[in-house]
């Protein structure tokens, strides 16, 4: 079942940090959909919670070196 969290993502300081961790989350089994928005500070994650769960994403994020929590739209 596909699934579609917001998220705020804290850390990124130039235009091109948005797009590390999209590459990073994009090639995670079940993820069909990651997009970020520097300005925002707002990501949106379309994936496959039969494959992979949210924490794993948020894990991932971290891994990369920004915080990330789930957030409402």
């Amino acid at each position: 079942m596909t699934e579609t969290v917001y998220l705020d993502i804290k850390g990124m300081h130039c235009v091109h940090c948005p797009s590390k961790v999209e590459k990073a989350i994009a090639k995670m089994n079940g993820v069909n959909l990651i997009s970020v928005d520097y300005k925002t500070e707002k990501g949106r994650v379309k994936f496959d919670k039969g494959l992979i769960d949210i924490s794993d994403i948020i894990e991932e994020i971290g891994e990369v070196g920004f915080d990330a929590k789930r957030t409402a739209k």
